[in-house]
């Protein structure tokens, strides 16, 4: 007979590593779990917390040999369906987060709010000003309709629009696979010296992403 400590045990994955495994279809949501409630501004500050190295949380994963009832995608993003396994991982807690790391990163759609894009972007040149700073995350995690000036229709975005266009607001996923592309982008606009501001905002939201 197991004890509780032999049957819980923790794992330590990176941002990354575990949303490739939702995505590789290695977790499933059972269906008697809540839908999810995705608010923009809530999406904002979990990545402040994440950005400012705050401990995330633990996502609760069940083991089992038992099928259930699950749901086939999260945040429009499909998973494995009526497929047979010696073992089953189920998300028990922390559907809203994997939700919103997942369409943050990887984009798709979000129930209720078909013609959304939840792709996130980071503008590289707002810093943190010290530990306190609660405000600055609102200017530096920006969705699309932030940035999309409409041809200049929409000024209030047009300066946005301009650091997007000059490699200065980029994408969480262009940050995990094109990284390279994004230093010679800096490099090339007199941006790429180690200790430049715009540099060591690209540097710690890797660190974040693969911490």
């Amino acid at each position: 007979m197991f004890t509780s400590t032999e049957r819980i045990k923790p794992d330590a994955q990176t941002i990354a590593l575990y949303l490739e495994n939702v995505l590789s279809h290695k977790y499933q949501i059972p269906t008697f779990q809540r839908d999810v409630v995705w608010e923009k501004e809530n999406v904002k500050k979990l990545w402040d917390s994440i950005y400012k190295f705050y401990p995330l949380g633990s996502i609760l994963v069940w083991k089992t040999n038992t099928k259930l009832e699950s749901h086939r995608e999260i945040g429009g993003i499909k998973l494995a369906d009526n497929f047979h396994s010696h073992e089953y991982q189920y998300i028990l807690d922390g559907q809203q987060r994997t939700t919103s790391l997942l369409t943050s990163i990887y984009g798709n759609k979000i129930a209720n709010k078909e013609n959304f894009n939840p792709t996130l972007y980071i503008d590289l040149t707002i810093e943190l000003t010290n530990a306190t700073d609660d405000i600055s995350y609102a200017k530096r995690f920006l969705f699309w309709d932030e940035i999309d000036d409409r041809d200049g229709q929409i000024k209030v975005n047009t300066g946005r629009k301009n650091r997007y266009e000059d490699k200065l607001i980029v994408s969480l996923i262009d940050i995990i696979k094109n990284p390279g592309e994004i230093e010679r982008n800096l490099h090339k606009n007199g941006y790429g010296d180690f200790e430049n501001p715009y540099m060591q905002q690209l540097r710690r939201i890797r660190e974040v992403l693969y911490n």
